[in-house]
This record gives C-alpha cells, structure tokens and sequence, in this order.
C-alpha cells in the first residue's frame, strides 16, 4: 500500500511564493535595467511600468511609461520619460500636455516629440453547429472590429522635478482628451521603483 504524503500549508505557500518570484522576475515591468552606451560614453539605467484604467468615464484603458536615466562620464545626470496612451476610438485628441502632480503640486513638462497611431484589429465570431450527420462545425458567423488610438510623448523631467519625486508621498500623471481629463497613478511597487531608480548610481 502507497503511503499518501500530505502537505501542509507552509509547503503550499513556498511553492506559491516561488511561482510568483519566477514570474515577476522574467516581467519586463517594475525592474530596472542598466548598459553601457559606448555611443555617447554613458551609462543608461531603464525602469518601465504599467498603468490600466478601469473607469469608464475616461477614454484610456492601458498605459505604460519608460525613465531612462543617463549619467556621463563627469557623472552628470539626465532624465527622459516615454509615455505610451492607448485610448479609445471614439476619443478626442490628447492635448500636448504632460503634467507631473508632485505632492498636489502641478510640474508641467516640455513635451520634446509626440507620435499619433491609430490601430485596427478584426476578429472573427465564430460559433460551433450541428451538421445532419451529428457531427459539429465551427462557422464564421461575422467580424469584429476594434478601432484604438496610440499616442507617444517623450520629455524631458528636469533634475529639480526628479529631486522632487524622491522625496514625494503621492506622485501622478495628467493629460487632456477633449473634455475627458486623465489622471495616471502609479502604483506604490512602481512609485517604489521610481525612486529606487533616482537613487541608484
């Protein structure tokens, strides 16, 4: 007769525990990354995160914004943000203005490029039936079309906002799609991360 081994919960919260290490640790989201840029001769440290909107008031359903710090030989240091907005179709144009809300104090940024997308995908509906010899097909029964608006900024962040940032309790993002108004908040790992990026040499 097999002996049953059992397991108690410690063991199922180490295994749990690993999974999500693993997962989060092959996620290209909330980790800082850093090369040598033998170019321009700096060092490039990148921290990339994530944003979803479930309010359906707004237009935006997905964003995601990428900080790249360089620092130079003389150790001097730059800030570059890249935001990505995925709006919906039916959505105005994003005014060309990003502000940083530091602590409820507004930091407008100097946008440097934006780019305007716009992307089309079409899927088919189809659903199974029963032919005369009992066997089941899957027919088309029609299309599906998903129309969404991409907008890319990149700024910017002057040093004297990032100093700012380090010190900040609460940190967001603002945009404007005609009357629709956008507030970004980035979650506390991420928020977490961003300074961890500010701090790192």
């Amino acid at each position: 007769m097999k002996k049953q081994i059992k397991f108690g919960v410690p063991y199922h919260v180490i295994v749990i525990g690993l999974v999500c290490t693993m997962l989060s640790s092959c996620s290209t989201y909330n980790n800082i990354y850093s090369e040598d840029d033998i170019v321009y001769s700096t060092k490039r440290l990148e921290l990339r995160y994530d944003y979803k909107d479930r309010d359906r008031r707004t237009p935006i359903y997905f964003f995601t914004q990428s900080i790249v710090k360089e620092v130079d030989q003389n150790h001097n240091v730059s800030y570059r943000a890249y935001d990505v907005l995925y709006l919906t179709s039916s959505s105005f144009e994003l005014d060309e203005k990003v502000i940083l809300i530091i602590d409820n104090k507004p930091y407008p940024m100097v946008i440097d490029k934006i780019e305007l997308e716009n992307v089309k995908t079409i899927s088919a509906k189809k659903a199974h039936i029963h032919t005369s010899d009992s066997t089941t097909a899957f027919v088309t029964t029609g299309y599906s079309e998903d129309n969404r608006k991409i907008t890319r900024f990149s700024y910017k962040i002057p040093v004297s906002t990032i100093m700012e940032i380090k010190k900040a309790d609460q940190l967001s993002i603002r945009y404007y799609s005609g009357p629709s108004m956008i507030t970004i908040k980035p979650k506390k790992l991420s928020i977490k991360k961003i300074k961890e990026l500010i701090n790192t040499e």
